[in-house]
Formats: structure tokens, C-alpha cells, sequence
């Protein structure tokens, strides 16, 4: 019966997938036995023998210390297992790898004076599994490599450990780790954000965290040279298998870095009291200033927004709520746009904003196509089609130009943009 049971045993074990070897855990990993299938799966172009004594005679050459360093790592393990893999060099000249698994015996091998520990251990042919894992390796390195290469600044937020990560060159020009725990409460403190802008980050991160699924806005960031710096930012919550937020990723884009500079003009506008925004007189000193000091290569845009039906929905916000229209979108225009642009009441209903200094058109129309529908929806009700319709006349500029030639121009775009019922924006030709 015993001569039977060995039998079945020998059988089973030749078959068995991969192969099956008992190893000492010496210096050499000597094999005390091992099926046919295991040798037959790492014969190499070293392995001269049918059935080697030691393992490591098996690995690649390049690979014996890092076989050595698993071992090491794993000689104090708790749950007596063990778990290491190697490449193999076939006579093919193709490469092998193998993973072996298994769990401490009973059983002592004595060599000499020492005695090892003995491992069953199951080997197995992961080759196709790793290619894949060094092909996903491979390509992680290049991407990183190019985000590094990047201006961006590319981040990933965890909400559930609520950790920021960045890409590495945020240390460099920042001057602080790239990886943040416990980011919702150093968002409120934190100074590489402007304080300006402060209050309207925390806002729109509060709104991711309640579901928001996109975002787009600018801020200013202050790096470690001390020179505040405009920056996009585009964010977008990442979903789990059961549609759940788990993850936040995004960039923050560069635009242009501001001086710490005292401020050229002295001239302080006035401000209309209706709305916070600059009087009509403020406003064309202010664009024509910036216009005369304007670089011939730089682009800049003038938008004239127009509030139409704000009367009606004005009587009965004031009636209700004791609020003026004009005011809330004056606010609105403040918070779309930059400390640095002009943006001044220039009609009854009517608002000019001057942007400087811009890194193309396609900002411009995104902010504009935004704009019409932020300021729509302030004033949107299920149960009625009535609400404000806003209308944007858009002219972009390029070097020096009189503030009355592209005011025209901006209002031509701002008729045609009123032909159309509903929000919308026209473009004055491209850029002088």
C-alpha cells in the first residue's frame, strides 16, 4: 500500500503545474528535490546536468542578488512562508521568469556544521505576467519623465486618505514636499495659494467634495522665489466600480508670473457703488493706460457683457429678498476674472472687462462660454423660462491701439451676439 501511495505521489507531483521543489535555505539554495517539470522549466544554457543541486546556479547571473536580497527580507517572516522570483536564461536566449512559493518543514538540512531550514515550495512559469508588469513599468517611467519634463504641475488627490500628490518638479518650484496628508485642513492655511484667491479654492474644492465632477478656474500661486504666478487649474473626480468619488486628478497650467513691483500707475479708480466694479470713467483710463503700455507682441481681449430682462427679475429679487441684480452679477464678474484685469460698469446694464497679457484666444472663449452660463444660471427657475439672457461682444488685441477703435469693435460683436435669444458671444474678427 505504501509502494502504491509513493507511486501516486511521484505522479501527482510531475504533474503538477510548474513544477514542485523542496529547497534548503543555504547560502546556495540547494535543492533536495525537485519534479521533472521544474527542470525541464528552468533549464538554462549554464545547466549542463539534467538535475542541478542548486538553485542559484539556475538564475540569471543579474539577478542572484536580487534573488539573495528577497530571501534576506523574508528569513524573520512570521507565517513561515517564502516567495521570490528570478529570470531564467533559456537556450533560446529568451528569458524565463519564475515564481516561487512555499511554507517552512519540519524537516533540517545539515551541511557540515550548519543546519538550514527545508521550504515545499511550488514553482511557476509567470513570464507572460511579467513582461506585462515591466511593459506597465516602462511606460509609468516615461510618463513620469514627461510630466517632469512639463511645466504643468500634475496632482492626484485621495480623498479617502486625504492625501495631495504631486509631480516632483512642484519641490523644486515650490520649495515644499510634493505629497500633503491631512489636506483639508491645511487648505485653509496654506500660503502658496494668494489670499486673494484663497476663499474661492476652498470654495470650489468643497464643491468637488460634493459632487462637482469638473472644474476650471485660475488662481495665483506663490512659488519659492516670492513672485506670485497665475496658474489654470483643471481638476476631475475619478470614479470606483460602484460609481463612487475616490480620487481627484488634474494639472495646474501656467500662465504668466507677476512681479513683485510697485504698481506703475498711482491713478485709483473709482468705483461704482451699485455693483463694486469701476465707474465707466475709471474704466476707460485704466484700458487705455494698459493699452498704450502694452508690448507689440502681447495679446489682450475686451469683452462687453450685456444683461438683458435684468429688470424684471431685478423687481421681483428686490421685492422678495431686498437684492439688486446688478450687484450679484458685479460680484460674479469679480470672482470669473483676475485681480489684474479691469472690469468696470460702462451702461446701465452694460459691463467692459480689459484681460492682459493672455496666453491665447481659446482662454478668452472658454471664459466668455463659462461666464454666459454661470451668470444664466443665478437666475434660473424650473417653473418659468424668464430669467437674464447675457449676451458677450468679443474683440482680441495685439500691441498698442486706441480704446475707442476696439470699443467699436467689441460693440459690433456685442449686436451680433443680441441677435441670438438665448446667452451667447460674438467674436470681432482675430487679433489685430
Amino acid at each position: 500500500m505504501d509502494d502504491l501511495y509513493k507511486l501516486q505521489l511521484e505522479e501527482l507531483l510531475q504533474t503538477a503545474p510548474g513544477g514542485v521543489v523542496k529547497l534548503a535555505l543555504d547560502d546556495m539554495l540547494t535543492i533536495l528535490f525537485a519534479s521533472e517539470t521544474f527542470f525541464s522549466m528552468v533549464k538554462t544554457v549554464t545547466d549542463k546536468s539534467t538535475k542541478a543541486p542548486q538553485l542559484l546556479r539556475l538564475v540569471y547571473s543579474a539577478d542572484v542578488i536580487y534573488v539573495t536580497q528577497q530571501i534576506a527580507s523574508q528569513k524573520n517572516r512570521k507565517d513561515n512562508m517564502l516567495s521570490f522570483h528570478f529570470r531564467s536564461l533559456q537556450q533560446d536566449g529568451s528569458f524565463k521568469w519564475i515564481m516561487i512559493t512555499g511554507s517552512r518543514l519540519q524537516e533540517i538540512h545539515s551541511s557540515g556544521t550548519k543546519s538550514y531550514p527545508v521550504f515545499s515550495c511550488m514553482a511557476l512559469d509567470v513570464t507572460d505576467a511579467m513582461v506585462q508588469y515591466k511593459q506597465m513599468e516602462q511606460n509609468t517611467e516615461y510618463n513620469r519623465s514627461i510630466a517632469e519634463l512639463s511645466k504643468d504641475l500634475f496632482f492626484e488627490y485621495e480623498i479617502a486618505s486625504d492625501t495631495l500628490s504631486f509631480s516632483e518638479i512642484f519641490r523644486e518650484v515650490f520649495g515644499k514636499d510634493s505629497v500633503m496628508t491631512g489636506f483639508r485642513k491645511r487648505l485653509e492655511k496654506t500660503k502658496i495659494i494668494h489670499a486673494e484667491e484663497l476663499p474661492a479654492v476652498v470654495g470650489i474644492f468643497n464643491s468637488m467634495m460634493s459632487g462637482r465632477k469638473q472644474v476650471r478656474f485660475e488662481l495665483r500661486l506663490i512659488p519659492k522665489d516670492g513672485k506670485p504666478c497665475w496658474y489654470i487649474c483643471y481638476a476631475s473626480i475619478i470614479f470606483g466600480e460602484n460609481r463612487n468619488p475616490y480620487k481627484v486628478v488634474g494639472k495646474l497650467s501656467v500662465i504668466n508670473c507677476v512681479e513683485n513691483a510697485p504698481a506703475e500707475s498711482s491713478y485709483q479708480p473709482i468705483m461704482d457703488s451699485l455693483t463694486n466694479v469701476c465707474t465707466k470713467e475709471s474704466t476707460e483710463i485704466m484700458i487705455q493706460d494698459a493699452l498704450h503700455k502694452q508690448n507689440g507682441d502681447a495679446l489682450s481681449a475686451l469683452l462687453l457683457v450685456d444683461i438683458r430682462n435684468y429688470k424684471n427679475i431685478n423687481e421681483i429679487r428686490r421685492a422678495i429678498h431686498g437684492e439688486n441684480v446688478l450687484t450679484t452679477v458685479g460680484n460674479s464678474l469679480k470672482r470669473h476674472f483676475r485681480t489684474s484685469d479691469i472690469i468696470g460698469r460702462v451702461g446701465i446694464s452694460e459691463f467692459a472687462i480689459f484681460l492682459k497679457d493672455i496666453p491665447g484666444d481659446l482662454l478668452v472663449y472658454e471664459k466668455a462660454d463659462r461666464l454666459c452660463k454661470d451668470l444664466e444660471s443665478i437666475y434660473s427657475f424650473e417653473h418659468t423660462k424668464s430669467g437674464i439672457t447675457v449676451s458677450i461682444g468679443i474683440v482680441l488685441q495685439r500691441g498698442n491701439q486706441e480704446y475707442q477703435a476696439i470699443l467699436a469693435n467689441a460693440n459690433t460683436a456685442l449686436v451680433m451676439a443680441k441677435k441670438v435669444p438665448v446667452s451667447s458671444f460674438e467674436v470681432f474678427g482675430g487679433a489685430n
